[in-house]
C-alpha cells in the first residue's frame, strides 16, 4: 500500500496529465495578424514623422513638436482596434535633436529650445501596435 507522500505525488501526475496546455499562437511574420499590426504600426509612425516634418521651422519649440507627434500616434491608435482591448500608442516618445544633441532628445518643458535657422535636426519617434513595434527617423 503507498505511503501518504507516494499517493499526493501519484494524484498530482494523475492531474498534470489531464490539463491540457493550449498551442501557442504564432507571433512571427507568419502570422498575418501580426504582419498587419506591424504594417498598421509603420503607417502611423511614418504619418507621425511626416506631421512633425510638415512644422519644422525655426522659432519653432522642440517641446510642442515632440507633443504634436505623440498626439498624432495617440490619435491615429485610438482609431483602429476599436472593439479589441490590445495595448497600442508610443512605443518611443518623439525625439527632436538639433545640432550637437546627436538623438533622443525628448526634453522636458523646462529644458525646450527653439529652432534656429539652419538647425541640423535629427527626429525619431516610434509606435506600437499589441507590442509589435515601428520605429522611424529622420
Amino acid at each position: 500500500m503507498p505511503s501518504d507522500d507516494e499517493r499526493s505525488v501519484s494524484d498530482v501526475s494523475d492531474v498534470e496529465e489531464e490539463v491540457q496546455t493550449p498551442a501557442e499562437e504564432v507571433e512571427d511574420c507568419s502570422n498575418s495578424d501580426v504582419v498587419t499590426k506591424y504594417r498598421l504600426s509603420a503607417e502611423i509612425a511614418q504619418s507621425a514623422l511626416e506631421g512633425v516634418l510638415s512644422q519644422l521651422e525655426a522659432g519653432k519649440d522642440v517641446v510642442e513638436l515632440c507633443k504634436f507627434g505623440d498626439l498624432i500616434v495617440e490619435q491615429r491608435c485610438a482609431a483602429i482596434f476599436k472593439s479589441k482591448k490590445i495595448d497600442k500608442g508610443v512605443a518611443f516618445p518623439t525625439c527632436i535633436s538639433a545640432n550637437e544633441i546627436v538623438c533622443h532628445f525628448s526634453p522636458l518643458p523646462n529644458e525646450s529650445l527653439s529652432l534656429q535657422a539652419g538647425d541640423w535636426v535629427k527626429i525619431d519617434l516610434g509606435c506600437h501596435i499589441d507590442g509589435y513595434v515601428a520605429v522611424v527617423a529622420h
